[in-house]
């Protein structure tokens, strides 16, 4: 098996969270968080690819070791006839033949053990990928949420300290008369002296008329 995927799958398994946000520095952990996602969905289909031909290569040496079986099987056959005919000489010839086969069964059966060894192990590594994925899927949807959250709250409390800046401008607006020029004070002074003037002038005139 390739040790390469083998390491890179044991590097993303054992990855956390916690490792991706303090590996963030200056880059978003989002951001990063998202390329290791995509990692793992690129090994996994890596690992497929592996595990599809490890298993046409079970499927060869299978195969191969069902024709070699038949071929001595044959020649057991074969071996019967030619004692039974008194013709040593093929007996010993296809004695022979079946030595080289004996010989060959060992290693077919231990490369096909192997071989399904590799498969379950590929077949292990997608279950484990598969499973990170989700994990990690799940881990960075809950990411944005608090990040969400977060945004949120900070509108909330600028629009609340916006809200409270307004109220304080009505009510220093209410105080006109902190913002009133000195002459246009009195200004006001005046009239309102003049207004009362003529209301105790009107009045006086009424009293008068009475008498």
């Amino acid at each position: 098996m390739d040790e390469s995927i083998r390491l890179r799958v044991g590097r993303l398994i054992s990855g956390s969270i916690n490792a991706i946000i303090d590996k963030a520095e200056s880059t978003s952990p989002e951001i990063i968080m998202k390329e290791t996602i995509r990692e793992v969905v690129s090994t996994i289909d890596e690992v497929k690819v592996l595990l599809g031909k490890k298993t046409i290569e079970l499927r060869k040496s299978k195969s191969q070791l069902e024709n070699e079986t038949a071929k001595y099987n044959k020649l057991a056959e074969q071996i019967e006839i030619a004692i039974s005919e008194k013709r040593d000489d093929l007996a010993k010839s296809a004695i022979s033949r079946q030595l080289d086969i004996e010989a060959q069964f060992p290693i077919l059966e231990d490369t096909i053990s192997n071989i399904n060894q590799n498969i379950k192990k590929l077949e292990d590594y997608i279950d484990a990928l598969n499973a990170k994925e989700r994990e990690m899927n799940q881990e960075l949807q809950e990411f944005i949420n608090i990040k969400l959250e977060q945004k949120e709250s900070l509108n909330i409390e600028s629009n609340l300290e916006r809200a409270q800046k307004a109220f304080n401008r009505v009510n220093e607006e209410v105080d006109t008369s902190k913002f009133l020029k000195k002459d246009d004070i009195q200004l006001a002074e005046l009239d309102k002296l003049t207004r009362d003037n003529r209301i105790e002038e009107r009045l006086q005139s009424i009293k008068a008329n009475k008498k």
